[in-house]
């Protein structure tokens, strides 16, 4: 047998046999053919030079063996016995592949499945293969199929497996693009908001002092007035009962006060936006961790509000000594806007299906879990209240990281919900109402800008917690980390 085989192999890359003996041959000549070559399959029988047939070794000696048949046909001519013994004969073309050969040559009757194949190599030329070579090339054939099935699923893996990472890659890419153009729209809408209100604000506020200093300095003229002119002008007592000159001297302090603590109010908020967004911070810097998460929180307040269907969200700190952290600030609040916003999201829509009460609904830290973990797993207990309420809590590990735990007493989510919370564009709001693009965005923050875990542990009606583990210092993170906004 001639080799390497492949998979398109034809019959005349196997050995084939040629012995040829006219049909006028005696008989025992073919015995002495056979016995000198064993591995001979059979004999080409020609009559002056044509083909006529071919006997098989098997088919030969099994005739000859009878009682009277050597006697019979030894001296006899060839073609005698090949009368005697004629059977069909599956002739194919040398360029007939291996594989459809075996099928052929297995589609034979059973008495003929071990008959040679006879093989025409030239116009005129025939010669004999072996069935059991047949046979074993084509189970070469099959081990070599096999190869090179199994690299192909190797292949075809490895393609699935960069067409992942590719799809993965570009899932993250989108989400650059649209958290880019996010916080590029965002920051214009606060530089415009806090352009077109620091001004008139800072004005209003800085005047206010003035007013204040104005006012009371007109009270206590009046009530000079007031010592060292006694007598009364019926004109002006008529006009001090109409403008009741009492009650306004009185209010006219807190009215300033009022408006003093108001303005201070919108500053701070446009502080807190301004702080939120960090759009003068390009680079890592060290800060105060507390302060991002507690401007988030004055910039939730109007959603930590009760309102007509909601109750009000408690917001309970428990804040541990924590050093200044090296970080990217605006991205750090944007990833505590995100999980609140979803924990806000989450109390509310369980607010909806909560009917009853297993604890003091006047005691909110009832519903939040106490049990809080030192490392990064947590359990969190079964609350049945309906006061809804989040608790954060930071802490600093022996490993110099910090850790920021942020837990809601709402309705919990399923394994499924979980595993997939991070993926690009998964959501479980309704349709016009989430992106799903902030934990994906919140995940791509903590973990590939900051070196740190993001993971979240919630079970059904138990609540939610979502860790936040980042180091201290990420000045080696800083140079080889490229920016995600």
């Amino acid at each position: 047998m001639k080799s390497p085989l492949g998979l398109r192999s034809t019959l005349q890359e196997l050995t084939l046999y040629d012995f040829v003996l006219e049909s006028e041959c005696p008989g025992d000549e073919a015995a002495n053919i056979f016995q000198a070559n064993p591995l001979l399959p059979g004999i080409i029988i020609t009559d002056r030079g044509k083909f006529t047939g071919m006997i098989s070794r098997r088919r030969f000696f099994e005739h000859m063996s009878r009682p009277y048949s050597l006697e019979l046909f030894s001296q006899q001519p060839l073609l005698v016995l090949y009368r005697f013994t004629k059977t069909d004969i599956l002739v194919l073309d040398r360029t007939t592949s291996i594989m459809v050969a075996v099928r052929q040559s297995l589609g034979r009757s059973p008495e003929l499945i071990h008959e040679p194949i006879v093989v025409q190599v030239e116009p005129e030329t025939y010669q004999l293969l072996d069935i059991h070579q047949l046979l074993l090339s084509q189970l070469q054939i099959h081990e070599l199929a096999t190869v090179a099935m199994r690299e192909s699923q190797a292949q075809l893996r490895h393609q699935a497996q960069q067409l992942e990472q590719a799809l993965i890659e570009l899932q993250r890419t989108q989400t650059q693009l649209i958290q880019t153009e996010k916080m590029s729209s965002l920051g214009q809408l606060v530089a415009g908001v806090a352009h077109e209100i620091n001004n008139p604000i800072g004005f209003i506020y800085s005047n206010l002092f003035h007013a204040k200093e104005y006012s009371q300095a007109l009270i206590e003229m009046l009530e000079l007035y007031q010592q060292h002119c006694p007598e009364s002008i019926a004109a002006i007592e008529g006009a001090s009962e109409k403008i009741e000159l009492d009650y306004l001297v009185e209010d006219l302090p807190k009215v300033l006060n009022s408006m003093q603590q108001g303005a201070e109010r919108i500053r701070d908020i446009v502080l807190s936006l301004r702080n939120f967004c960090r759009l003068d911070e390009a680079q890592m810097k060290q800060v105060n961790i507390h302060d991002g998460i507690n401007n988030t929180i004055m910039l939730l307040q109007s959603q930590l509000k009760g309102k007509p269907g909601y109750e009000a969200i408690a917001i309970h700190k428990e804040y541990g000594e924590l050093p200044l952290v090296q970080c990217y600030p605006g991205q750090l609040n944007q990833v505590f806007m995100n999980i609140l916003v979803n924990a806000i999201y989450a109390l509310h829509e369980g607010n909806k299906s909560k009917n009853t009460n297993t604890n003091d609904p006047k005691n909110p830290e009832a519903a939040i879990p106490n049990n809080h973990s030192t490392d990064s797993q947590s359990s969190i207990d079964n609350s049945g209240s309906l006061t809804p309420a989040i608790r954060i809590c930071t802490k600093l590990t022996d490993a110099n990281k910090v850790v920021i735990r942020i837990f809601d007493n709402g309705p919990g989510m399923t394994e499924d919900v979980r595993n997939r919370l991070f993926d690009p564009f998964f959501t479980t709001k309704p349709v016009g109402q989430g992106t799903g693009l902030g934990l994906s965005i919140s995940y791509e923050i903590v973990v590939n800008q900051h070196g740190g875990e993001l993971k979240c542990f919630s079970e059904p009606e138990k609540g939610c917690e979502f860790a936040i583990e980042i180091p201290i210092q990420q000045s080696h993170l800083a140079q080889i980390l490229p920016r995600f906004a």
